[in-house]
């Protein structure tokens, strides 16, 4: 048994990160409402393979995460909490991947602390339920620093072949993975005296280039279309730090790292270590700087920095706060104690508040059930919501994929932008009470302006308000 232990021990651990972090959040898959972007993927899933990239081709979603939803959806169905573990499997596969990166090119503590910070995070608690691809975006940055460095550090052709398949999977998960390839492309050059090690990078990255050929005209126009501004606002100026900040939680466990970093330059300038550090730290820390850096400068001009899709960055973050205390707390005991110490306070800092559980959708519709009667019909705002709208409304309308206006439509129910076209549908069905269900809030200009329009020729009878953001009103014909 002893021996079983030793010889197994980094698979065991691992497992038991991968397990606590996984059966941790499986109870909390229900507890948020299917909602938001979450729909749009789980009804897109439903196409062929063929037909979710042909979908894909035509805005900004890379097609992985939804095939990988497509056939996990045909074995577990459509319920929130099924089709939530695909992504809960995901993170805490990630949570894996993070140990064993960081115990196997630093130590046991670096490793321990990488996995521990990005379990009891709340960014990622909150995205591991979440059925979009941000969560196999992390995965896939994790897989492609352990291979990057295992190439390197051990030069076995068969890491290079695992590194180009977490490219590759990267850039089809999500198009700012193309920003870990810039990542991986600049890293390259610290083993440009070692020809083998590098040839074979770049041609790891060559091959990354072509296998994305398919979808290079669509990530081009997608780029252009961002230039004249996307839903995203730009950073305010601080938000970088904020941003670092939120990774961990709060601020203070920041600030316990910026005490503990000038004590550990100083220790390793005295003990001659400064300028002996291994390329493979370097690494680990322009994994997530360089990302969130550039990210964040060019917002100003393109607008992206928000916490799903800076999420990866903060991949690099956890190893590279695990390597730096592994590399000048310079005593394992001191390792240990500091590891400890930040863990502690993640779980301290750790909380899940109303942001993890709103936007109630399932009882806004349930409202909207309540109030329907054969005097009225209901109106979807934005024209999107009726993806929102029709999973917790009736799933087999959802369900129809080129069919769910036109069923909708049946039960008088009808996706519309504008004042206008609302009651020129109410004249059309003959209907003189309007059911309004607004999905984008009440500061919402579109919204506005349409209530305003409706109340010339419409009262106002009743208005309930639902977190976050949703609004059910009834308007009658004075």
């Amino acid at each position: 048994m002893n021996e079983f232990l030793k010889k197994y021990s980094d698979q065991l651990i691992m497992l038991a990160i991968i397990s606590f972090s996984f059966f941790w959040k499986l109870p909390h898959l229900g507890v948020r409402d299917l909602c938001l972007d979450e729909p749009f993927t789980l009804y897109h899933s439903q196409k062929s393979v063929l037909g979710i990239i042909d979908r894909c081709t035509q805005g900004p979603n890379a097609p992985l995460f939804m095939v990988l939803v497509h056939f996990w959806s045909k074995i577990v169905g459509f319920s929130e909490e099924s089709i939530r573990i695909l992504p809960l499997l995901i993170s805490s596969l990630t949570a894996g991947v993070l140990y064993i990166t960081g115990k196997r090119f630093f130590s046991f503590w670096a490793g321990l602390l990488a996995a521990g910070l990005f379990m009891f995070s709340k960014y990622f608690f909150y995205f591991s339920g979440e059925l979009r691809m941000y969560g196999l975006m992390c995965l896939c940055t994790s897989g492609a620093l352990f291979f990057f460095l295992k190439s390197a550090e051990e030069r076995k052709q068969k890491d290079f072949w695992f590194l180009l398949l977490c490219n590759v999977a990267l850039v089809y998960s999500h198009y700012f993975g193309w920003f870990i390839i810039l990542i991986e492309a600049i890293s390259a050059l610290f083993y440009l005296k070692d020809k083998v090690v590098f040839k074979r990078l770049v041609w790891v990255l060559v091959g990354t280039v072509l296998s994305f050929l398919p979808l290079f005209l669509v990530l081009v126009e997608q780029f252009v279309k961002s230039t004249d501004g996307t839903w995203v606002g730009a950073p305010p100026e601080g938000q970088f730090k904020i941003q670092v900040h939120a990774f961990l939680n709060s601020g203070m466990v920041f600030r316990l790292l910026e005490f503990f970093i000038p004590i550990g330059l100083i220790l390793a300038l005295v003990l001659g270590q400064l300028f002996k550090t291994p390329k493979r730290y370097i690494v680990v820390l322009i994994w997530w700087l360089i990302p969130l850096g550039l990210m964040y400068q060019l917002s100003s001009e393109i607008p992206m920095f928000i916490d799903r899709y800076v999420l990866y960055c903060s991949i690099g973050l956890f190893v590279f706060i695990g390597a730096f205390i592994e590399r000048f707390a310079h005593f394992k005991w001191l390792q240990g104690i500091l590891s400890i110490l930040l863990i502690g306070h993640m779980c301290g800092s750790f909380s899940m508040g109303k942001e993890y559980y709103r936007r109630e959708i399932k009882s806004a519709v349930e409202e909207v059930k309540s109030l329907e009667s054969k005097e009225n019909l209901v109106i979807l705002y934005p024209e999107w919501s009726k993806l929102n709208f029709s999973y917790h409304y009736d799933l087999e309308i959802f369900k129809e994929q080129n069919l769910l206006v036109e069923k909708l439509g049946d039960a008088k129910i009808f996706p519309l932008w504008t004042a206008d076209q609302v009651m020129d549908k109410a004249v059309e069905t003959g209907k003189d009470e309007i059911i309004l269900f607004n999905n984008a809030g009440p500061y919402d200009a579109g919204y506005i302006e349409m209530v305003n329009g409706l109340k010339k020729e419409y009262q106002e009878i009743s208005n309930k308000e639902f977190p976050d953001n949703l609004i059910v009103s009834v308007f009658r014909k004075k």
